[in-house]
């Protein structure tokens, strides 16, 4: 069974790095939809949390957490080994500003070093991260590529930022539209068909760059 068939079908298990506002509730979500989810986090207090069914993140309601957990579709750990088992990977990790005011990549860096121990083929790695244009071809795709596997051949990568608005109840993660971007068309076509599964509108770009310059406009217009 393809990527692309395991997704439409729900078979295909999915990883979340970085279980904070952003990660958890798309955890969540996947879980709902009737996926196998395992929720990555190096904080171990967090990783306790969810195990025990117990919620953090304020949108969302603990007894549906405590569900997920409860009926084995969502799993926290500390131990990306459990990657070699996943079919796609979400990175939700945070992007804070240095003090000259540009972004610290270096959680990227290190949720991708991890996702590289374990790449194998037809596996999907997606950036959520907020980051500045570039990020993904010319620092993530690099790394991937270094275990010999070729982008659109053997695995897919692919942009997609993280739009939560916490406190929104009228825009939610499934009603706000999500922009998505491939590094190749089949990339590109993969990680639109996995979205598709959890939110009602998904808008694929022309690059990723686009993407990634899509969620700075969108911080600046929040800021504004």
């Amino acid at each position: 069974m393809g990527l692309n068939e395991k997704i439409v079908r729900h078979k295909a298990k999915i990883g979340v790095i970085g279980l904070g506002y952003a990660g958890l509730p798309l955890a969540v979500e996947f879980a709902k939809a009737g996926f196998h989810v395992k929720g990555i986090d190096i904080d171990r207090d967090k990783v306790q949390m969810i195990n025990h069914g117990e919620c953090y993140i304020k949108d969302i309601p603990e007894g549906e957490l405590r569900e997920l957990v409860k009926d084995n579709r969502l799993e926290a750990t500390s131990d990306f080994s459990v990657l070699k088992g996943v079919d796609a990977v979400s990175i939700c990790v945070p992007t804070p500003l240095r003090k000259t005011r540009d972004p610290d990549i270096s959680y990227i860096i290190s949720a991708v070093e991890e996702v590289a121990k374990y790449l194998h083929p037809e596996q999907l790695i997606i950036l959520e991260s907020t980051t500045y244009p570039g990020t993904t071809r010319e620092v993530i795709l690099p790394r991937l590529e270094a275990r010999n596997l070729r982008v659109g051949r053997d695995f897919f990568l692919a942009f997609s930022p993280e739009r939560v608005d916490p406190g929104n109840k009228v825009y939610t993660m499934s009603n706000t539209p999500k922009i998505v971007s491939g590094i190749t068309k089949k990339c590109t076509s993969i990680a639109v068909t996995l979205y598709g599964q959890i939110i009602d509108k998904v808008v694929p770009v022309s690059s990723t760059e686009s993407a990634e310059m899509v969620k700075l406009l969108e911080n600046t217009f929040r800021i504004v």
